[in-house]
């Protein structure tokens, strides 16, 4: 692949890594396994919180804290509305606690932000910041592997501060406990 090639294709790839975190966050809601899923250039849902506490400037453990008791919160709301059945309620739970991209996919921004006593603005741009630290440390990566070239590296670092990235939540938010046959009980559509 010549010079010009690579270029452009590692410009494609910047491009799309914000994309292609949400992916990974929701794979990683789906089954990707605890602590987050890493493939397609995302980042593992683990490593994101951890980079998102220091931008919050509070401890991972705190974030976290945050993060599962939303999620847990939001467990509770489906129990009362009778979405979901209170036998399911522990496991749910159990799965928030152990699997953060779970955690952050079903818990409610506004709920996490004032678990942390934050607004939602702070709590989304701490998030973006977060994603930018990590995907900036992958080029630096890549450069120091000798992947891409210091001029490829800039020019993907102009890229990434040309990216809208997402903050705590990606896009809309769907709703799906992920969790039995996926029937109306497990399953409820929230976008927004």
């Amino acid at each position: 692949m010549n010079s010009s090639m690579r270029k452009l294709a590692l410009l494609a790839a910047v491009s799309l890594v914000g994309l292609l975190t949400l992916g990974a966050a929701t794979a990683s809601a789906h089954g990707g396994g605890p602590g987050g899923c890493k493939g397609g250039g995302g980042v593992s849902a683990s490593a994101l919180v951890t980079q998102a506490a220091k931008q919050l400037n509070v401890t991972r453990a705190k974030l976290k804290e945050a993060i599962v008791a939303a999620a847990e919160a939001r467990i509770d709301e489906e129990v009362a509305s009778g979405d979901v059945d209170s036998d399911d309620a522990a496991d749910l739970k159990d799965r928030a606690s152990d699997d953060l991209g779970y955690a952050i996919k079903i818990s409610r921004t506004k709920t996490v932000a004032a678990n942390l006593g934050i607004t939602v603005a702070a709590l989304n741009d701490g998030f973006r910041a977060a994603r930018k630290a990590l995907y900036t440390a992958k080029i630096d990566k890549a450069l120091a592997n000798g992947d891409i070239t210091a001029s490829e590296a800039a020019d993907l670092k102009d890229e990434l501060d040309d990216a809208d990235l997402p903050g705590y939540k990606a896009f809309g938010f769907s709703f799906d406990l992920g969790y039995g046959g996926g029937g109306e009980n497990h399953q409820r559509g929230y976008h927004g």
